[in-house]
């Protein structure tokens, strides 16, 4: 079992596959920063010009735990169109409304600060695991953007497995499973949330991601770590796959 990657502000867990071993984001930000690519971060601070008319928020959920904080956010998209990379802003809260944490950070990575994908009329869960708030968070303030990007595509077909818990005292809980590509082209990057619910109530969640899937049905393996317990929960996988004529968020 791979043991748990620490953390730090402003970037996910990341896992690279094929023939190399795991990666945290961490890793590869260092990498990307030593060959001056920016691919996975966001350059500048994000900002919200314009509400959303069209995405509401439906819930909201901070978890906290030893590893860290994780904001879950349910979302409704009442619009006919699916939309793509809707932009999402928290202020994390402590007991007194002090602010914690925001999002809003250059050099965060895209997909903590945008949900890749809303299908029309549909509900979606947005899901950042690196909260790294400065006190003890209490609560979140959401704000949803307007998005004038949509898909009118077919979804790219990736095989996801159900979860299975593994865990130990010291790298903490994680969901692991495999993937298949069944696109019959390369996938540049998924997107992976696990959330876990007990009686309807979200009490764990967390991200990975699968960068640069051939295009091969080959089995490849995801694991995804937590903040909150996920054990005798409903388990639930999440995929966002990389849509055609859309870069990876």
């Amino acid at each position: 079992m791979s043991a748990r990657p620490p953390a730090i502000a402003g970037f996910a867990v990341l896992l690279a596959v094929g023939l190399a071993a795991c990666q945290s984001t961490q890793d590869r930000s260092a990498q990307l920063e030593e060959e001056g690519g920016t691919k996975l971060l966001a350059a500048e601070a994000v900002t919200i010009e314009k509400e959303s008319t069209d995405v509401k928020v439906t819930s909201t959920t901070l978890l906290t735990d030893r590893y860290g904080s994780a904001v879950v956010v349910g979302l409704h998209n009442s619009s006919g169109k699916n939309l793509v990379n809707v932009p999402i802003l928290i202020d994390v809260l402590d007991a007194k409304d002090k602010s914690l944490y925001k999002n809003d950070i250059p050099g965060i990575e895209p997909a903590l600060a945008t949900i890749p994908y809303i299908a029309a009329g549909g509900d979606a869960e947005w899901v950042n695991d690196q909260v790294q708030a400065t006190g003890k968070p209490k609560s979140v303030k959401v704000k949803v953007g307007a998005s004038s990007d949509s898909y009118s595509g077919e979804i790219p077909e990736i095989e996801v497995s159900e979860p299975q818990i593994e865990g130990d005292p010291v790298s903490g809980l994680e969901a692991t499973g495999t993937v298949v590509n069944r696109t019959g082209g390369e996938q540049e990057r998924l997107l992976l949330y696990a959330i876990g619910r007990k009686g309807g109530k979200v009490v764990a969640a967390g991200r990975g991601a699968i960068e640069h899937m051939k295009a091969t049905t080959k089995e490849l393996h995801y694991d995804i770590f937590f903040i909150g317990n996920p054990t005798g929960t409903d388990l639930e996988v999440v995929q966002f796959p990389t849509l055609p004529g859309h870069e990876p968020e």
